[in-house]
């Protein structure tokens, strides 16, 4: 899979509207509005100098003479990284936005179209150079954290051959491995684990009991290179989950053990569902759906699950067999998440994990946050 990195893209959009700001320290005023101005983001030139996000604004213009302060747009860099995806969609249905300039995509199956993986890579930064003039760095390997942190060094397109990864990750700092926690990034410095290489020789068991029992086989393969996750299509939205059943051979509507299947999904995601569709597709090829409503999306797991059965077999009304049915989720306490989080729905987001945890423990009944109103709508007062 290929690792593409945007280098600093909201100072990349800022460079291309005005040329001025080429080759100087730039740094993004803060969106908050504290009684101090201070800095958000600042560019490569501008750490160099000593600049560094939280500054006040009036100290930093005293550090580097020259830098300019720059108004946030994040409505631009949303739609920049937006752009970003409807570019990658063109070589590969496969693949994830990560943070902003950052995506993951499946290049494997597409040497056909293209050729060799490494000169579609190549061809693929050029391109984009080209169109956007967006500069941009390349990581190609089977493992996906070997490739993000390879798109993250200083050549243009960095491959990490198969068999090497584990070579090529032992001498990172631990700091780097994207979503570690800093409570565990700070427990692995104590014990004097500061590289993915001293990580790699500690057994399964070990590792279970200094992270999570659930955690600790998705960490041991990260460290060791050895992940390679099947990437979602580029065309779902952040938070959405697609989860598709083709049956082979297609059966009648009432063969199909959707409520099942549509349990496990709910109970193995720890979030809370905010919307619900089901789609299926008989032989001779006709769709069908079913929406979940407000009420629907706060029943309890077993309750949903029965809902979900009993409206395919409402809507399954023709005599014919079913070749394909569809799931789609999404996820995140009932609630739409902006591109700019209050502070304090960080709390919210930590409950998460204690409500899924209760739906387990009292299937057949509704666990909600104190904060939902009645009918699964968001009380605003």
């Amino acid at each position: 899979m290929l690792a593409m990195w945007v280098p600093e893209l909201p100072f990349q959009l800022a460079c291309s509207r005005d040329g001025a700001l080429r080759d100087r320290p730039l740094a993004f005023l803060s969106a908050e509005q504290p009684r101090t101005p201070s800095l958000w983001f600042v560019n490569r030139l501008g750490r160099a100098e000593g600049l560094v996000p939280g500054m006040p604004m009036d100290q930093a213009l005293r550090t580097a003479r020259g830098l300019r302060v720059l108004d946030p747009s994040p409505q631009v860099w949303w739609e920049a990284q937006a752009e970003l995806g409807t570019f990658l969609q063109a070589w590969t249905p496969q693949g994830q936005l990560l943070r902003l300039g950052e995506a993951l995509v499946e290049l494997q199956g597409t040497q056909r179209l293209f050729g060799p993986l490494a000169d579609t890579a190549e061809r693929m930064r050029r391109e984009l150079a080209a169109r956007n003039g967006w500069e941009s760095h390349g990581g190609l390997s089977l493992s996906a954290t070997a490739a993000q942190l390879a798109a993250h060094g200083e050549r243009h397109l960095e491959r990490v051959a198969e068999g090497a990864e584990a070579a090529f990750l032992a001498p990172q700092p631990l700091r780097r491995l994207p979503d570690l926690a800093p409570r565990l990034q700070e427990r692995f410095r104590r014990l004097g684990l500061r590289a993915f290489g001293d990580l790699q020789p500690v057994p399964l068991p070990v590792l279970a009991e200094l992270t999570n029992p659930k955690l600790a086989p998705d960490l041991r393969a990260r460290v060791r290179g050895e992940d390679r996750p099947r990437l979602p299509l580029l065309t779902e939205r952040p938070g959405h989950a697609r989860h598709g059943w083709r049956l082979q051979p297609p059966r009648l509507p009432e063969e199909v053990g959707l409520a099942v299947r549509c349990l496990d999904r709910l109970w193995s995601d720890p979030r809370h569902p905010r919307t619900l569709v089901l789609r299926w597709w008989d032989v001779d090829g006709e769709p069908h759906a079913w929406r979940a409503g407000p009420e629907d999306l706060t029943s309890p797991p077993l309750v949903l699950a029965r809902r979900i059965q009993q409206a395919f077999l409402a809507g399954a009304t023709r005599r014919l067999l079913v070749r394909e049915v569809e799931l789609r989720l999404a996820w995140g306490l009932g609630r739409e998440r902006a591109l700019f989080e209050d502070p304090r729905n960080a709390k919210l987001d930590r409950l998460e994990p204690a409500l899924a945890r209760l739906r387990r423990r009292f299937p057949d009944q509704a666990v909600l946050p104190g904060w939902v109103g009645r009918g699964g709508h968001l009380e605003t007062a």
